[in-house]
């Protein structure tokens, strides 16, 4: 996908920078059994939700190293 920048340029200019946009590729895959997937399918539809949005804020909560209030890593 192509952006071209608006405002950017005046009229007068004779070439235009063209930006690439990246989107979020999702393009990795978990290997789980067919047992935790029914667990994980059978909650994430009783509660509403998307199973790759959930399981990938479980991963963020649990495995994201933990920081005190000034921003660094706690040991």
């Amino acid at each position: 996908m192509w952006y071209i920048p608006q405002n950017n340029y005046e009229k007068k200019d004779t070439f235009v920078i063209l930006i690439e946009k990246s989107l979020m590729k999702r393009d990795k895959n978990l290997k789980i059994t067919p047992q935790t997937h029914k667990i994980l399918k059978d909650y994430c539809q009783k509660n509403g939700l998307k199973m790759f949005a959930f399981v990938e804020k479980l991963i963020k909560e649990t495995c994201k190293p933990k920081t005190d209030i000034y921003g660094d890593e706690i040991s």
